[in-house]
């Protein structure tokens, strides 16, 4: 049995040089290096060309709250679901995405009791989802949170990705893997998303994102590719919407500049 501490086995870890590159090209290079990891980013391959131009939802706002399935909206638009355990900065993410305050932020864990369904420009619903794990309620809230969630994932034919979020200094939990496997046990298609990444250093980031990769390999139906975000900075943030109006059908995709770990 190995004696090192969790912490001694993370900074063990030797990120490839192309996650680095990808977290360049998000705009986390200005990050706080470690002298280890100054001589490896002096040499990394630069981004040729113009900046990627930046691309904003049309106007988003509250469409519908459900609180049973029966509350469910019709089907007449693609969905992606956006979930997290409390206070991953789940509802920061949603409020970036939309260039607007469209969801209460709040310290207060499992603020988010229903799932509600924001319109985005009558283009697609980007659909807030309770938190799961720790929150303020009694268990038998959170089960019917739970419940509530598992019968939307199961009925929903238009929804096109979950993004699960991961606070990025923390990585996944008991609770997240939890959750992770009942999406791919329900052949959901769902993508990582680790917020708050102007926090870690750069190269404790670039340890994360090669830690979660690996930790979801297991799952057949993840997307391998780890999305990186900061709702503060807005890095990634342009990067993430193009793939959800791609997702929806609503961007080409010889738009989406595809940069892989």
């Amino acid at each position: 049995m190995s004696s090192l501490s969790n912490r001694a086995k993370f900074r063990q870890i030797q990120p490839p040089r192309q996650i680095f590159e990808k977290l360049e090209r998000l705009g986390f290079g200005s990050l706080r290096r470690t002298k280890r990891y100054e001589g490896v980013v002096r040499t990394l391959q630069k981004p040729e060309g113009p900046p990627d131009p930046e691309i904003k939802f049309p106007l988003t706002s509250f469409f519908a709250g459900a609180k049973t399935p029966a509350s469910f909206p019709p089907e007449d638009l693609p969905e992606v679901a956006v979930v997290g355990r409390s206070n991953v900065g789940k509802s920061s993410l949603l409020n970036r995405l939309a260039s607007s305050t469209v969801v209460r932020v709040s310290d207060k864990p499992g603020l988010t009791q229903q799932i509600n369904f924001f319109s985005v420009g009558r283009l697609f619903f980007m659909v807030d989802m309770p938190g799961y794990g720790f929150a303020l309620v009694d268990e038998k809230e959170r089960q019917a949170w739970r419940q509530l969630m598992e019968d939307y994932i199961s009925s929903r034919k238009i929804l096109k990705r979950v993004y699960v979020v991961i606070d990025a200094r923390h990585g996944l939990k008991i609770a997240d893997l939890d959750f992770l496997q009942m999406l791919n046990s329900k052949r959901v298609r769902f993508q990582i998303v680790l917020t708050k990444c102007d926090i870690p250093v750069l190269p404790d980031l670039a340890r994360r994102v090669t830690m979660v990769q690996k930790d979801i390999a297991q799952y057949r139906n993840a997307i391998k590719d780890v999305l990186v975000v900061s709702s503060k900075t807005g890095a990634g943030i342009n990067f993430m919407r193009k793939e959800m109006l791609f997702l929806v059908g609503h961007l080409r995709s010889d738009k989406v500049q595809r940069i892989p770990m």
